[in-house]
Formats: structure tokens, C-alpha cells, sequence
């Protein structure tokens, strides 16, 4: 697969990225369930708070039994009817379909238990004003003692008080006493057609009063029973919002390690995958600037790396060729440089040669002259004059030997190639000897520098004198005719080696 450097690069950020963005999505899917479970919650909340306010209002209506409380009890029971039936199916669904018709059935029934109640509470408040009428005129009776002698007024009035604790406690306890005390007017006075009224009146009592407890404990039944089935629907919701919190922290977590594993590890590959020809590249140019140019970079990949290694490649090939034809120039060059140098060499001892003979004339004309001198007034010199005449001629010899000895000194230095430790002014002083006369016929005026401490330095003496002569004659050649060639020495604080 024939992939760029940028292809490479986007797969290596595209996989972690879209990592991410699956994990990002599946979070974002489960707490958008979690916030449709939170409203589930709500509803469930809702539910449980309003039969919460149900029994209430039922216990209120238990307490006073009036008209009011049954009017709040009722508009309770219709409130929390009416958020059943509102609840979608969707929704009905997801908190509990079969639950729903439970509830619907459980508030049916108590509401039907309710009027039960209320219409049961009616028959005791006519069934206990009648008991107290009936007592009253028991009562009455027993006052005015036209009653049996058993039944005086204290035993009716007991009775009495036990009726009232009765309705009041509503107790076994107080059942118990109530029924005793009657069975007494029973024993006592087997007939009493003026106590039957009270006495049924009484146990009219007891069976209304039984009725409202029967009533009473399966309201609070249904009650129950109405918390319990909304307690279970809050808690349900409740426990599948934690696990659906519990599993979105567990997919984050999941996708946040797998993030933090696979992408740099796919940043890495990448990464590599993408340098790997340029470090070879970089390999390659160490080793040819180490000056091995018969490398090349191979053609591996087929990205932006492949143009270069071909363009690299292409470099090496004309840097070679550069180098084989400076090579070759450089070849040539020194054999130019061969060639010039003992041109040059020449030049210098042909001048060298030129004022040598010139330096050489001067003495052996002088010698001449004063000799043809001496032959022709040979006769007529005295003794002064002719010691005058053969002193100058001594003195001309001795010129023209210093001239041949120093010419000797400078031939046979050039044979030697020896390192030694050379006077520098002195050697520059003897190679302006050698030339001095071509100076005088060339009208040039030496002016010479020289440091008057000793300069010393180790080099070959005759090498030296080639150097400075050459450069004397270089001057002179450049200056053609007349003027000042000035010659300086500048001392340095080392010796140095020089090798010319």
C-alpha cells in the first residue's frame, strides 16, 4: 500500500480519536439514560409521595371522621389516580407495566373501602346516638326506680360508664367490661322489655364499631400496600440509575485505559514508521561525510521520503562525479604548480646568476684597468704609488673571492637538507649580498629593518635564501626600475620551525 506521510499521520491520530469519540457516544447514550431513568425516579417519587399524603389524610379522616378530612382524603386519592393514568406506556413500560394495573386496582379499592368507611361511620354516629338515648332513658328509669330492685341507679350508671369508655377506647378491654355489665341486666332480670331497647341498641353497637375496625385494617392494608408497590417503583429505578452510573464509569474507564494504551501505542508506530527512512538517511550522510560517497539511499517506501531518497541519491551521483573531476584538476594543478615552481626557480637563479656576473665584473675591471696602468707607466711609478696600484688590485681580488665564497656557501647550502637552527637576519642579510648589484643596475635603493636583537629560527638555511631571493627578485621584477625596496624583519617572541 502506497501511503504519504500525511496518510500515516492521520491513521496514527485518527485511531485514538475515534476511541474517544466511541467512548464519548456510548457515555453520552447511557446518561441520556440515566437522566430518562432519573425522570422514571421522579415519577416513582411522585407516586410514592402522594400515597404518603393519601395515608395521611387517612389518618386524619380515622381520627376526626368529618366531612373535611374525607373531602382531603378523596382529592388525595384523585390526585394520585389521575398521575397513573397519566403515565405514558412508554414510560409504563420501562417502570413496570404489570405494576400500573396494580396500582390502578389498589386505589380502587381503597378508594370503595373509603366510602365504605365514611357510610359505616354515618350508621355508628346514628347507632351511638340512639345507644346514648337508650342509656338516657335507662337511666331515667333506674332513677325513678321503675326498674327491677337488681338494676338500681349506680349499676346503670356504671353500665353507662362503660358504654362511654367503650366508644371512646374501643378496646377489647372495654368490649369485654361492656359485655359483661349486660350480661349482668340479663342475669339479673332474665325479662326487662325496658332494657331490650339499650341492649340491642349496644349490640348494634358492637357490630357497627367491628365493621369499622374490619373496614379500618383493610384500608390500611390497601394502604400498605399502595407504599409498598410505589416504595418498590422508586427503589427499582433507583437501583438501575446506580447501574447504569456503575456501567458508564466502567465503559469511561475502559475507554480512557484503552486510550492510554493503544493510542501511543499507535502514535509511537506511527511516529516510527515515519522516521524510520529519514534515519537512515541520516545514517547514510554520517557515513559520507566520514567520505564513503558510494552509498545510496534505498528506495523503500513510496511516500514523500521516496522523492527525497531519489533526490539524495541523485545528489551523491554529481557529488561524486564533482569529486573525480576535482580529483583530475587537481592532478593537473600540481603538475602546473611542478612546473611553475621551477620556472620560477629558474628566473630566480638566472637574476641570481645576472648579479653575481655583474658583482664579479665590477672587481675584475677595476683589476684590469689597474694593471694595464701598471704596464704602461710602469717606469715611472714610484714605490709608494706602485704599492698604492697593487694594494687596490689585492683588495679587487678579494671583492671578487668574497663574491665566488658566498656563491660557493649559497651552492653548497643547496645541497644540504638539513634542519638547523638559522640566524634569520643574517640569512636575509647574505641572500641581499647575492642580489645587490642587480639593485644598483636596476637604480633601485635598499632600505633594509632589521631587529637588532638575534631572531633565530630552525629551518633549512638554503631553502631560506631560495625563498628570500625569489621574493627580493619578485619585488624587483615588480618594480621594474628606480625606487625604494624596503626589507623588514618582524622578531617574534617563540622560535619557530619553518621548512621552506
Amino acid at each position: 500500500m502506497k501511503l504519504r506521510i500525511w496518510h500515516k499521520m492521520i491513521i496514527g491520530i485518527s485511531i485514538p480519536s475515534l476511541i474517544a469519540i466511541l467512548g464519548g457516544i456510548f457515555s453520552y447514550g447511557y446518561i441520556n439514560d440515566v437522566k430518562i431513568r432519573q425522570g422514571f425516579v421522579q415519577i416513582a417519587d411522585d407516586l410514592k409521595e402522594q400515597v404518603l399524603e393519601i395515608r395521611r389524610n387517612e389518618k386524619n379522616f380515622l381520627l376526626f371522621k368529618d366531612k373535611i378530612h374525607l373531602e382531603s382524603l378523596h382529592n388525595a386519592i384523585s390526585v394520585f389516580s389521575s398521575s397513573v393514568k397519566n403515565i405514558s406506556p412508554e414510560t409504563s413500560a420501562e417502570i413496570g407495566e404489570s405494576g400500573l394495573p396494580l396500582l390502578n386496582e389498589y386505589i380502587h379499592e381503597y378508594s370503595r373501602q373509603t366510602n365504605s368507611l365514611n357510610e359505616n361511620y354515618r350508621n355508628e354516629s346514628e347507632i351511638t346516638e340512639k345507644v346514648r338515648a337508650e342509656g338516657k332513658k335507662l337511666g331515667n328509669l333506674a332513677t325513678k326506680k321503675k326498674l327491677a330492685k337488681e338494676l338500681s341507679a349506680s349499676f346503670v350508671l356504671r353500665l353507662r360508664l362503660l358504654e362511654k369508655n367503650y366508644m371512646f377506647f374501643r378496646d377489647k378491654k372495654s368490649f369485654l367490661e361492656l359485655s359483661r355489665g349486660l350480661s349482668q341486666i340479663r342475669n339479673m332480670t332474665p325479662i326487662c322489655y325496658d332494657c331490650d331497647p339499650y341492649i340491642s341498641a349496644v349490640r348494634s353497637l358492637f357490630t357497627v364499631f367491628e365493621k369499622s375496625d374490619s373496614i379500618i385494617n383493610s384500608l390500611q392494608n390497601t394502604g400498605n400496600s399502595l407504599e409498598k408497590v410505589t416504595g418498590i417503583f422508586a427503589s427499582r429505578e433507583r437501583e438501575k440509575v446506580s447501574s447504569f452510573i456503575t456501567f458508564t464509569q466502567r465503559v469511561l474507564l475502559t475507554g480512557l485505559i484503552l486510550l492510554c494504551i493503544i493510542g501511543p501505542l499507535f502514535v509511537y508506530k506511527t511516529a516510527s514508521y515515519i522516521v524510520a527512512p529519514i534515519k537512515r538517511l541520516a545514517d547514510i550522510i554520517k557515513k559520507i561525510d566520514a567520505g564513503d560517497l558510494s552509498l545510496r539511499a534505498p528506495l523503500k517506501e513510496h511516500d514523500e521520503t521516496h522523492t527525497l531518497a531519489i533526490s539524495f541519491n541523485t545528489m551523491l551521483d554529481h557529488l561524486q562525479q564533482t569529486q573525480e573531476s576535482l580529483e583530475k584538476s587537481m592532478d593537473l594543478l600540481q603538475e602546473k604548480q611542478v612546473q611553475l615552481v621551477e620556472s620560477e626557480k629558474r628566473a630566480s637563479l638566472g637574476f641570481l646568476v645576472s648579479g653575481v656576473a655583474h658583482e664579479l665584473n665590477n672587481p675584475l675591471n677595476n683589476i684590469s684597468l689597474t694593471a694595464e696602468t701598471m704596464n704602461e707607466d710602469l717606469e715611472d711609478l714610484s714605490t709608494e704609488e706602485l704599492s698604492s696600484y697593487l694594494n687596490d688590485i689585492l683588495m679587487q681580488s678579494e671583492r671578487a673571492h668574497s663574491v665566488v665564497q658566498s656563491l660557493l656557501e649559497f651552492a653548497s647550502a643547496r645541497k644540504s637538507t638539513g634542519m638547523e637552527k638559522q640566524d634569520i637576519v643574517r640569512v636575509v642579510k647574505d641572500s641581499i649580498k647575492l642580489i645587490g648589484n642587480q639593485l644598483r643596475v636596476n637604480n633601485i635603493k635598499l632600505k633594509q629593518d632589521f631587529p637588532e636583537k638575534v631572531f633565530f629560527v630552525n629551518a633549512n638555511r638554503s631553502k631560506l635564501e631560495q625563498v628570500f631571493v625569489s621574493i627580493i627578485n619578485n619585488a624587483v621584477y615588480a618594480m621594474e626600475a628606480k625606487g625604494t625596496l624596503t626589507v623588514t624583519v618582524i622578531p617574534d617572541d617563540e622560535e619557530k620551525n619553518v621548512l621552506a
